[in-house]
């Protein structure tokens, strides 16, 4: 009997955890299987605990609580890692409403020995969508819609499986990415790892979860908020595990800065945020933060599987 433990990470969204609980309630589970849920309460200081506590979902899986005091996505996804039962780990945001069969159709390619680890499929719920959204605004807030089904780059940790085995190798993901530290890429750096450790990524974009957002993501100010996290995150994965150098960083981000400034005006309307103004943004941040990161000692050999002991970015 294979055991599987459904990982939801969760800081302040009581409500929003409640209702992704309920939706798991629904899910058909893996044939042979023996499954839980367990919740990582990453500092909330809402009802977060007491929402877990009173979990009953209906399909009868056990809801287990652990605290992860210190905010930060990475910390809790590792805190989750070591805490789960299952030899079959997935990750599901508590913002997510997965679909009746997402369990069994995420768990499939790695139940049937096709791969080691698995991308779901992540739609926008409709009543957050827009008119101007490109698929690249899309992607930015955790639409699969961009990735290749039949060789995926790499996970989208709002959906996704993992086989316990990886971490032999790989042991968890990097706690200077993701929320709660540079934003963004501790699903992609850990993505990475697996692959240059040999791992099979598959792509399950059946087993398909709406994404039920806070609309304030949807101003401009969060755009250009995750524009800026998204460049620091390509400096750290740049500097640290590609271990790039850069030509010229001061003149790019002068190019961008000076770009943007002219974007900006008629880039910001009604009808969303213009993806050149994006780039720019992000370009701009990336070059800014490659200048702070290339003052530290790189963070892994390069393309590494194990951080070295390094202090981070001040």
């Amino acid at each position: 009997m294979r055991r599987v433990s459904i990982v939801i990470c969760t800081r302040n969204r009581a409500p929003s955890l409640a209702r992704t609980l309920t939706a798991i309630g629904a899910v058909a589970l893996p044939a042979g299987s023996r499954c839980e849920i367990l919740v990582v309460n990453n500092a909330s200081t809402d009802d977060t605990e007491e929402v877990a506590s009173r979990a009953l979902p209906a399909n009868g899986i056990p809801v287990r609580h652990v605290s992860e005091p210190v905010p930060g996505v990475a910390r809790a996804r590792n805190t989750g890692l070591a805490a789960a039962d299952g030899d079959l780990i997935a990750f599901l945001d508590d913002d997510q409403i997965p679909d009746r069969c997402w369990l069994e159709k995420l768990c499939a390619p790695i139940l049937s020995g096709q791969a080691e680890a698995v991308t779901g499929g992540i739609r926008l719920a409709p009543h957050l969508d827009r008119p101007w959204m490109s698929a690249c605004h899309r992607a930015w807030l955790a639409s699969s819609e961009e990735l290749d089904n039949r060789n995926p780059s790499r996970m989208i940790s709002a959906n996704m499986a993992l086989s316990r085995e990886v971490l032999g190798r790989v042991p968890g993901f990097d706690t200077e990415l993701g929320i709660g530290a540079l934003g963004f890429g501790e699903d992609t750096l850990f993505s990475l790892q697996l692959r240059q450790a040999g791992y099979r990524i598959a792509g399950a974009f059946d087993a398909t979860a709406e994404h039920h957002f806070d609309e304030k993501r949807l101003t401009t100010a969060s755009w250009l908020r995750a524009a800026r996290d998204m460049g620091r995150t390509d400096a750290y994965l740049a500097y640290h595990w590609e271990n790039s150098d850069w030509v010229h960083p001061w003149r790019n981000v002068l190019k961008a800065a000076l770009r943007r400034v002219c974007q900006r005006a008629p880039a910001v309307a009604s009808s969303g945020v213009s993806e050149s103004l994006l780039h720019t943004t992000r370009n701009l941040h990336a070059n800014l933060q490659y200048l702070r990161e290339r003052k530290r000692p790189r963070n892994y050999t390069r393309h590494g599987l194990v951080k070295l002991a390094t202090k981070p970015c001040p």
